[in-house]
């Protein structure tokens, strides 16, 4: 009957350890971006904004062999000033990081940018899979 109540509890631990590790991963409120890809930088054509589109990478743990790894988990649009720091950006939604590999930008005006998000399909051509249009003034 000991034997039960030690294996019984011994589980229970071992929950209670894995619940605490999920709870406290989902009440993280900004993700731990550790590295960053830029993928391409544009300036307008009279030289007045930069952009950089930029992959995000985060630093997750896997649990149950507790081992730290590197996921994709998003994209952003870093844009200001050419010669100054970019802090500004845009997070580009509706996308998954992890499957871009190419983005080309048109400037229409000084201000607005179309980003070009590329995939390239089964002739390994490019192909637009996602346009982003943005007013950096209105930003």
């Amino acid at each position: 009957m000991k034997k039960w109540l030690w294996i019984m509890l011994s589980f229970g631990v071992i929950f209670l350890v894995f619940m605490m590790n999920y709870f406290l991963d989902k009440n993280e409120k900004q993700p731990n971006m550790i590295r960053n890809v830029s993928l391409t930088t544009s300036t307008s054509p009279n030289k007045q904004n930069i952009v950089e589109v930029k992959k995000m990478y985060k630093q997750t743990t896997d649990y149950f062999d507790y081992e730290q790894k590197q996921k994709a988990d998003s994209l952003r649009m870093y844009y200001g000033q050419p010669g100054s720091t970019l802090n500004q950006y845009k997070e580009l939604q509706g996308i998954q990081p992890s499957m871009i590999h190419d983005v080309n930008v048109h400037w229409k005006s000084e201000q607005h940018v179309i980003i070009n998000i590329m995939k390239t399909n089964h002739q390994h051509k490019n192909k637009v899979y996602k346009r982003f249009n943005y007013n950096l003034s209105e930003m």
